[in-house]
């Protein structure tokens, strides 16, 4: 748990959206109602979306996940600690709660084997392009993000995706910063070299300005 905090108590790139984030998240803190509904305003989306791929497109699941979280935060608020970067604290503990809980219902259903990593699926919904765009190529892309290994798919959708920074992906998935690196840039080089890495950047912008 102490490691889990540390993540987030040290310094980590400041924007104008973090800024906000810890203002709304320290008056939470003191049981501001206002600033805990502002929360969930600034991060339920992106919460969601993260959500909905680490849970196979469920939905209901995924909202209901969500609003766990959000209920979680609420009633333990007076033992949660004050952070650097709110959003990456909000993803991985959603993160964490959503895989404790796919590993509880496989132990239910007597699975042996559990899977302890997320599995992110990109849909028609990430690769958005432009009307004129060739829809040949919006497939290729599609397929080759889904054929990256998972942990390469998870990096690049937060990075991408979700707007979060290298440190920030690192303390969500619990790995190092050079991991992080190696991650990205083996998956842009696989687009690379396929000829679609332009053409992805292209995306990705269109994708993160449209639900900004």
């Amino acid at each position: 748990m102490i490691k889990f905090i540390a993540y987030f108590t040290k310094n980590m790139s400041e924007t104008p959206e973090n800024i906000a984030l810890r203002e709304q998240w320290q008056a939470f803190l003191l049981g501001d109602e206002q600033a805990f509904a502002e929360l969930h305003k600034m991060l339920f989306a992106v919460l969601y979306n993260y959500a909905l791929k680490i849970q196979f497109g469920d939905e209901s699941l995924s909202d209901d996940s969500v609003q766990e979280l959000f209920i979680k935060l609420w009633t333990k608020r007076a033992k949660l600690p004050e952070v650097k970067s709110v959003k990456a604290y909000m993803m991985t503990s959603l993160r964490r709660q959503i895989l404790n809980n796919i590993r509880n219902r496989q132990l239910q259903q007597l699975k042996v084997k559990v899977s302890r990593q997320p599995d992110i699926e990109f849909s028609h919904d990430e690769i958005v392009m432009k009307k004129e765009e060739d829809n040949s190529l919006h497939d290729k892309v599609l397929v080759l993000l889904n054929t990256l290994p998972r942990r390469q798919k998870e990096v690049i959708y937060l990075h991408y995706f979700a707007g979060m920074d290298h440190n920030q992906i690192a303390a969500v998935m619990g790995i190092n910063y050079q991991s992080v690196s190696n991650f990205k840039q083996k998956a842009l080089e696989k687009m690379r070299s396929a000829g679609l890495l332009r053409l992805f950047f292209a995306i990705s912008l269109l994708y993160r300005s449209s639900n900004h």
